[in-house]
């Protein structure tokens, strides 16, 4: 494990600050910083907090900067399955459900399918040719497999080069190892050609669409992203709740009458 003046340093230069602008932040001295970053002091529990506070790390970091200093972690890093996180599954089962009859799902931070609504899972049987199961339970992954959502997804190409420059945002910003792995095993996947340059078409409207070919319909839906605001928890705060809607009257038929 590095030594806290180091990873200090990598995370403070990620989030492209001087040692400078992170003292004024921090309300201490830039001698200060220099100095933790160099080892010649080492900051106390309430220090190391504090600077992970200002650089707005996310908890699992703040717990790594804890650890590097010697100090145990600050937040907890539950299994959803935990006791203590049922009333977490209960808020989650909630809005899954009342997001019926549209799809809704939860992942966590690396996009591994957790929970999903009856939506999602009657889409998901569609989809396995009635299994319900698929082979992978990473979303990314599935978008990329030929035995997944691939062949159902009629703009593939949007969608997945979407997904990749979104993916690499995130690999560049917090160097999470998990998100490199993926990235990695998507790049190897036949990406799309060209798939760095965003689409500029003014027809695209004003959101992008997954349009899903289901039993000879094309859906077009767009999804939102939610995250627990007030998660003391590490896994909490990495939870994802994706919310699909549909984008026009035919997939919103379709889904009220799949529901039937």
């Amino acid at each position: 494990m590095p030594a806290v003046g180091p990873l200090l340093s990598e995370y403070r230069k990620k989030s492209r600050l001087s040692q400078l602008d992170l003292s004024l932040l921090a309300d201490v001295s830039s001698r200060h910083i220099s100095f933790i970053e160099t080892g010649r002091t080492s900051p106390s529990r309430s220090m190391i907090l504090r600077l992970a506070d200002v650089l707005d790390l996310p908890h699992k970091d703040s717990n790594l900067l804890l650890h590097s200093g010697g100090f145990a972690a600050a937040y907890t890093e539950l299994d959803l399955g935990a006791d203590d996180m049922q009333p977490v599954r209960d808020a989650l089962t909630l809005i899954l459900d009342n997001h019926n009859p549209y799809p809704a799902l939860v992942m966590d931070g690396s996009w591994n399918l957790l929970m999903a609504n009856s939506a999602q899972q009657r889409m998901t049987v569609a989809i396995s040719d009635g299994s319900g199961t698929l082979p992978t339970r990473n979303l990314l992954e599935a978008i990329f497999r030929q035995d997944c959502y691939k062949p159902f997804i009629e703009n593939w190409d949007e969608v997945a080069s979407h997904t990749l420059r979104r993916l690499r945002k995130q690999v560049l910003a917090f160097g999470k190892p998990s998100d490199d792995a993926l990235y990695k095993r998507l790049m190897e996947m036949s990406p799309p050609d060209n798939w760095q340059q965003p689409n500029d078409s003014p027809d695209d409207g004003p959101m992008l669409t997954v349009n899903i070919n289901l039993g000879g319909q094309s859906l077009k839906m767009f999804s939102t992203l939610s995250q627990f605001g007030t998660a003391l928890d590490a896994g909490m705060e990495e939870l994802l709740i994706e919310s699909y809607f549909p984008a026009d009257e035919q997939a919103k038929a379709f889904f009220e009458q799949l529901a039937e």
